[in-house]
């Protein structure tokens, strides 16, 4: 599977096209997204058949209230807010959880192959994998900040609408997880022996966007 990767213009043009009716633009969207939204939606919730209830819903919902939809210029910020409510709105439907706060503690964040450059050198695919460990053990919140922000894309503000919280908490939170991040990729490293000093360069090779 190849990630195919929109400019603002074209994230525009392509919501733009779906809510004037374009059926193929519809396709295209569900096509280019779906994969990616499921995949968030499980990390959070680790229920694969409401995540897919919850996609079905959105996609459904999409469709039916194309006409009245607002603008956007990055659809995956977009459709990122709208499943996470879903999801969040159907585990209080269920009871499962008592608040919003205990909703999410055990997600996971994981990287498909295609998200991450290829990269043929043992040492540097042992890097990625630390990383992805050290990065799990982070509290829920800053982990899915990270997420959002540093694998996709999402700006401080955009990440701060989908989660329902101040820009200035996504700030600090950032901070936060950075500096334990580095903490622990250096206790992993001195644990292991490993001669990889720069740990700048593993966390940068890793977030390309820091």
């Amino acid at each position: 599977m190849t990630k195919i990767s929109l400019t603002p213009d074209e994230h525009t043009s392509l919501w733009n096209e779906f809510r004037m009716g374009d059926r193929d633009a519809f396709s295209r969207i569900y096509e280019i997204f779906t994969a990616d939204l499921y995949r968030y939606g499980f990390n959070l919730v680790r229920n694969k058949q409401l995540v897919e209830d919850c996609l079905h819903e959105l996609f459904l919902h999409l469709h039916i209230h194309k006409s009245t939809l607002g603008p956007t210029n990055n659809i995956h910020f977009y459709l990122y807010r709208a499943l996470r409510r879903r999801l969040l709105d159907a585990l209080k439907k269920l009871k499962k959880y008592d608040s919003d706060e205990h909703a999410l503690n055990h997600a996971e964040f994981v990287v498909e192959s295609f998200e991450a450059q290829y990269i043929e050198d043992q040492d540097q695919i042992r890097q990625q994998e630390m990383v992805l460990t050290e990065l799990n053990k982070l509290p829920k919140r800053q982990k899915e900040i990270l997420y959002l922000v540093y694998m996709k894309g999402l700006s401080y503000q955009e990440t701060a609408d989908v989660m329902d919280i101040s820009m200035k908490s996504v700030y600090n939170t950032v901070n936060v997880a950075l500096t334990s991040l580095r903490k622990y990729i250096r206790t992993s490293l001195l644990r292991e022996g490993a001669l990889w000093l720069n740990i700048g360069f593993i966390i940068h090779m890793f977030f390309p966007n820091i």
